[in-house]
């Protein structure tokens, strides 16, 4: 079962690259945080906001802050609600 959960998230970091290269803000934001619910903790988000932030110049940290803010919320919410 250990190697399926590894090949989808492989397979969940290829996507968001391809989301990163080629799809709007709005889309990447929706998988994000999907992908954040389905994985354990789902660390990749932060180097996703990084490579926001470096892909379109966005002059400051608001795509890493952005990520953040969503892995933290998204964690404490999969805690309280799940058994």
């Amino acid at each position: 079962m250990q190697k399926y959960k590894t090949i989808f998230r492989i397979a969940a970091d290829i996507i968001m690259v391809i989301l990163l290269a080629w799809f709007p803000l709005w889309s990447i934001i929706v998988f994000s945080i999907a992908f954040a619910w389905i994985f354990a903790p789902y660390y990749e988000i932060i180097a996703w906001g990084l490579a926001m932030d470096s892909l379109y110049g966005m002059h400051s940290l608001y795509g890493v802050s952005a990520a953040f803010v969503i892995f933290v919320i998204i964690e404490v919410f999969k805690r309280r609600t799940r058994i």
